[in-house]
């Protein structure tokens, strides 16, 4: 049992060095482009249990969202920044014609073709997000979209006349907004490498959690249908909570994004258990407990395939997370909705059977999702190779450990390095901009792996010669 509860804390004490004063206020106006394009698609609102050519609306809308990131995935990298703006310029342009011309199949064409460029503006902005911003601005972003998503939610049934606003004139607004920023922010260059196939930087596995967590959000799609499915209301509420969480793990405590991840999973099945009880107060509360979880999934999901994608410079990991996405909206979303046609009513229960599925498959797999994903480095630090004093002695440092098989990862390669320079752990941490408390973790993995217990026994070992 000890062994166990030791292999179970392990997962937990990676940190994501995560500060506030890693925000950088000229690329402000960036970390809104990204929610902006969220934000714009969302409020465009429609009856989607309307049917054309045989589809529901819903249905419709998922495929055109997917279409868009489907195109996004075969478009050259230099006009990417130009097809945003001009998705930009569309948008807005649609949203003002949809406040003016009447309801009919013209007005839901239009609605469609805006959903197919909101669909283009969301994975252009998606790439600004993952190579031009780091972890915290990106953090910052997911919580101001999820801080829309709980006005939205929570306006919905307390204020008609407010909401009813929001997707009209609110969405008009904040189209024009994005259009601002698009063309008037100047975006920061960024380091993408081509023809990198992205190997070990998490990507494919994150890719697999963006799909699980994809199929549990169609859940909420599901059980939403009847509008008693959902208390609304209570799932904007959890939202809120969502972002209070989000700040106290990630920002103030620093803490491993899988605790996040984790979350999202309980909450999410524990809200559908709630659902399961027909009573005034599991109904509330089984909504509210859901909207923490698929908020808690929302933010994380992206923050950490943006920051793989973003660890592995790889244009071709974007795409395929591009590719990945087309395939959740057209294919998975497709599947879901149709298969979901057969029920006259919501069934809580097949909701609640599929989600357990998917969280007992998850926490299966945790320890090789820990290993593959969440013990990779996510900082926003230094790192040694950019400094022309430690060039030389890293690079020694790289040759010994490929040498004698020490599987010394790349923070790993960095500490021992220093501590072989003289500096100590607190010297490392302001060095590359890390944390004490990362210092001590790397140095004990170091220690371990080395087969030593004291930094003396490094240096008799490795300052005789023999580096």
């Amino acid at each position: 049992m000890p062994g166990s509860f030791g292999t179970i804390s392990k997962l937990f004490q990676i940190r994501d060095e995560l500060s506030f004063s890693n925000i950088r206020g000229a690329l402000l106006p960036l970390v809104l482009v990204f929610p902006l394009s969220v934000i714009v698609g969302n409020l465009r609102y429609f009856d989607h249990s309307i049917a054309l050519a045989g589809f529901q609306l819903q249905v419709l809308t998922f495929f055109l969202l997917g279409l868009g990131w489907l195109i996004l995935c075969l478009t050259p990298e230099k006009l990417i920044i130009p097809l945003l703006r001009l998705s930009a310029i569309l948008s807005a342009l649609l949203a003002l014609s949809l406040i003016f011309m009447p309801w009919g199949l013209a007005r839901y064409t239009l609605y469609m073709t805006g959903t197919v460029f909101s669909g283009i503006s969301v994975a252009c902005a998606f790439y600004i997000f993952c190579f031009v911003l780091n972890n915290v601005e990106r953090l910052f972003g997911m919580i101001l979209i999820q801080f829309f998503y709980g006005l939205y939610y929570s306006s919905w049934t307390a204020f008609p006349a407010i909401h009813a606003l929001g997707n009209t004139w609110g969405s008009l607004v904040a189209a024009l907004v994005f259009l601002v920023l698009v063309f008037f922010c100047r975006i920061a260059k960024h380091k993408i490498n081509t023809d990198s196939d992205g190997i070990g930087s998490g990507v494919p596995f994150v890719l697999a959690l963006a799909v699980v967590h994809d199929m549990i959000m169609r859940m909420i799609n599901y059980i939403d249908w009847a509008e008693s499915g959902l208390s609304i209301f209570a799932f904007g509420l959890g939202t809120f909570v969502s972002i209070g969480l989000v700040i106290i793990i990630q920002l103030l405590k620093g803490l491993n994004a899988l605790y996040i991840w984790l979350l999202f999973l309980v909450f999410s099945l524990l809200g559908l258990g709630a659902l399961l009880f027909e009573t005034p107060l599991t109904f509330f509360s089984g909504s509210l407990i859901y909207g923490l979880g698929d908020s808690l999934g929302y933010i994380i999901i992206f923050y950490i395939c943006a920051g793989a994608i973003r660890r592995s410079a790889s244009l071709r990991m974007f795409r395929l997370y591009c590719l990945v996405s087309f395939i959740e909206y057209f294919i998975i979303a497709g599947i879901f909705s149709l298969y979901f046609d057969y029920f006259e009513a919501p069934n809580n229960f097949l909701a609640f059977g599929v989600v357990l599925v998917l969280v007992s498959l998850c926490f299966i797999f945790l320890p090789l999702i820990q290993k593959k994903l969440f013990e990779q480095d996510w900082s926003d630090g230094l790192y040694l190779k950019d400094m022309e004093e430690y060039s030389r002695p890293l690079a020694e440092t790289e040759e010994l450990n490929v040498r004698e098989s020490l599987n010394l990862t790349a923070r790993e390669e960095e500490i021992f390095t220093m501590l072989l320079s003289g500096s100590a752990p607190k010297e490392i941490a302001y060095t590359l901009k890390i944390s004490y408390d990362t210092v001590n973790f790397h140095q004990k993995n170091l220690y371990r792996k080395l087969g030593i217990q004291s930094r003396a026994e490094l240096f008799a070992r490795y300052l005789t010669g023999n580096r």
